[in-house]
């Protein structure tokens, strides 16, 4: 649906609303397990008496936060149905708020904010802060964080109102199933959703083979190390991708990023380290390189792939944030752990080293995932090389790591259903995600 345009916005609005819900009546009947009863929709069936009106119009709220965050116009539709469901809910109301706020329908939004659920509560003030000051602001997201911060910064992490947090690998299945006809969208939508591609293995595999975009691989890889080992996916996929890696990387791969894939490969994540692997590794922590190209590129060429879905930005932040490969750390880590109590303390010693300099490539990267895994790897590596001062240093960066991320968390950026708020965010978070949650954490400007 176009954005509608201030001013006439609100009748037009009104309309479409409307006619959206009638449309939604038409679709919805006793064999979905839906009744309507005097314009009012209600659940039937065994379900209608099972739950209340409220959890039920809790249940409709989500649904109605995952399609407005997301910029679908069921939105609307669903947080209507869940104040006809239930009058008095403060969840629908603030949901419904948040869509029409996209929608220019400034009439509608603060109706639903001075409504007796949701007036003086602490997300209400703040949502009437972000509507006086959208219009006149550069972007959503400098609107919203100079609100959070002119209404006393609150801490919304136990918020009751707001919807479940929209994670950060979340993918909408509706922007998977209404995808144009062709071939050129399948590939990255296999990579994004391992599902999407069932009984259509081979034709995966064979893209794989083909594929010139190390990124793209590396996060199909990602996804498919998780899954059972006898999954079809990563049975037809996982070796022939690490085949293309090596092929693309060469004998001589300039990133220990890429570096890691052979070495890992093949190997139980169980299994102690020997000494002939620790020479190898000794070769592979001189690339003074985690990655090229950085995320900001990567994202960059991410959003060549989903342009047609629903959040695109969203989309190519998920798939950038899987080709970190940050699963290279855990697999280390769970190695060495084994290993503690087969290698001489000698070995741990420069097993130690060895974990602490992998560590410190990765924390040249400024994505959380990153540092994250970059500080487990040094915080292991000082407990087995014993030297105190550094892991003093990397505990002290965790707990730092630790508030930044708390900071981010405490707007409560990525549960607010609106979808320019996190479209906005992903390019600059690819670009510099530290800046960012340095922001929210009074380190800085907001990018």
């Amino acid at each position: 649906m176009v954005p509608i345009a201030m001013g006439g916005g609100w009748a037009t609005s009104r309309w479409l609303d409307e006619r959206e819900r009638h449309m939604r009546e038409e679709e919805l009947g006793p064999e979905d397990g839906w009744e309507v009863e005097g314009g009012r929709v209600l659940r039937g069936g065994a379900e209608k008496h099972s739950k209340s009106p409220e959890a039920r119009a809790a249940d409709l709220a989500q649904e109605a936060a995952w399609y407005s965050f997301a910029g679908n116009y069921n939105a609307g539709i669903s947080a209507n149905l869940a104040i006809d469901v239930f009058p008095s809910s403060a969840p629908a109301r603030l949901v419904r708020a948040c869509w029409y706020m996209q929608e220019n329908a400034w009439r509608v939004v603060r109706e639903d904010l001075s409504a007796p659920p949701l007036r003086d509560t602490p997300e209400a003030r703040l949502l009437l802060e972000f509507a006086d000051r959208l219009p006149h602001a550069p972007n959503w997201r400098h609107a919203f964080f100079d609100s959070w911060k002119a209404v006393g910064q609150p801490d919304f992490r136990k918020s009751a109102l707001l919807p479940a947090p929209i994670e950060w690998n979340h993918i909408n299945s509706e922007s998977i199933t209404r995808l144009p006809p062709g071939e050129d969208w399948l590939f990255p939508i296999g990579i994004l959703s391992p599902d999407s591609a069932k009984d259509r293995e081979p034709w995966m595999r064979e893209h794989v083979l083909s594929c010139q975009s190390a990124p793209l691989l590396l996060a199909l890889r990602e996804q498919l190390l998780p899954l059972e080992a006898q999954a079809p996916l990563r049975q037809a996929c996982l070796a022939a991708v690490e085949e293309r890696l090596g092929q693309l990387a060469g004998s001589t791969p300039r990133t220990l990023q890429l570096a890691l894939v052979p070495f890992l490969s093949g190997t139980s994540r169980s299994a102690p380290f020997e000494r002939r692997e620790l020479e190898a590794l000794e070769k592979l922590v001189a690339l003074r390189e985690w990655k090229q190209p950085s995320s900001e590129e990567v994202f960059r060429e991410m959003r060549t792939h989903t342009d047609m879905l629903h959040g695109p930005a969203h989309h190519a932040w998920v798939m950038t944030s899987l080709a970190q490969s940050t699963s290279h750390g855990s697999w280390l880590l769970q190695r060495a752990t084994a290993s503690k109590a087969h290698l001489s303390e000698d070995e741990l010693r420069w097993l130690g080293r060895l974990l602490y300099e992998v560590g410190a490539r990765l924390r040249e990267q400024r994505s959380r995932l990153e540092l994250e895994m970059g500080l487990r790897l040094q915080m292991f590596g000082s407990e087995l090389t014993q030297h105190v001062p550094t892991r003093e240093e990397c505990i002290a960066a965790w707990i730092q790591l630790g508030n930044w991320e708390g900071a981010v968390k405490k707007a409560a950026y990525d549960r607010w259903p609106i979808g320019p708020l996190r479209e906005e965010s992903c390019e600059h978070r690819a670009r510099d995600e530290l800046a960012w949650m340095q922001a929210f954490a009074g380190r800085g400007e907001l990018p």
